[in-house]
């Protein structure tokens, strides 16, 4: 099993990925965005996504950051660093901690990342600040914005 580490890579091959989720208790609903950068700050991608049935602030974060690394294989992204604003799922993710409640979806992570089949040579999770994730957070808000016009008359 590939380790799996704390800070980000100085690697030119690095990719960057800033996830986002916005996450609404009253519809148990997230909508996550994630922006993939290389080392010079370019944006190279960007994606959105919605799952129903989330239960936490936390698990809509770890979502979106399960699909922005499902999203990166298929770009044949072998070097990433995944920022998050959430230390406590940064913390969970790089320890190989489960919480009961994400035990499915950080399983899903850490096979991604660190399993014999990852598509991904190395990988790192780092906690950036929340102001330092703003258009990440603007892409998954406008997602969840789009989503409640659409449900005015």
């Amino acid at each position: 099993m590939k380790p799996l580490a704390r800070t980000s890579s100085s690697n030119d091959l690095t990719v960057f990925c800033n996830t986002y989720a916005a996450w609404r208790s009253d519809l148990m609903a997230a909508w996550m965005g994630w922006i993939l950068t290389d080392r010079h700050g370019q944006e190279i991608s960007r994606a959105t996504a919605s799952q129903l049935n989330v239960t936490s602030a936390c698990m809509a974060e770890a979502l979106a950051i399960r699909e922005a690394l499902i999203n990166a294989s298929t770009q044949h992204i072998t070097h990433i660093c995944l920022r998050t604003d959430s230390q406590v799922l940064a913390r969970a993710i790089t320890a190989r901690r489960r919480p009961t409640e994400l035990y499915g979806i950080l399983s899903d992570i850490d096979s991604l990342t660190s399993s014999p089949f990852s598509p991904f040579t190395e990988c790192s999770v780092v906690f950036i600040p929340r102001a330092r994730n703003g258009p990440t957070d603007l892409l998954a808000k406008s997602c969840l914005a789009n989503f409640i016009m659409g449900l005015r008359p």
